[in-house]
């Protein structure tokens, strides 16, 4: 394998992992948002819903 095709794989990786990266931080954001979405219902009814489990 020549150099530059092992160095185009190890910069298509970085990318990739790169990507991965940015979705799974991104994810964290979405749920992070949810929980305070979440907080602020319960603190407005002064409870759980009750139709969770």
């Amino acid at each position: 394998m020549s150099k530059e095709k092992k160095l185009n794989l190890i910069k298509l990786f970085g990318i990739v992992v790169s990507g991965l990266n940015l979705i799974f931080f991104a994810l964290m954001a979405l749920n992070k948002h949810e929980d305070t979405k979440d907080k602020r219902r319960v603190a407005e009814e002064g409870h759980a819903p009750l139709d969770e489990k």
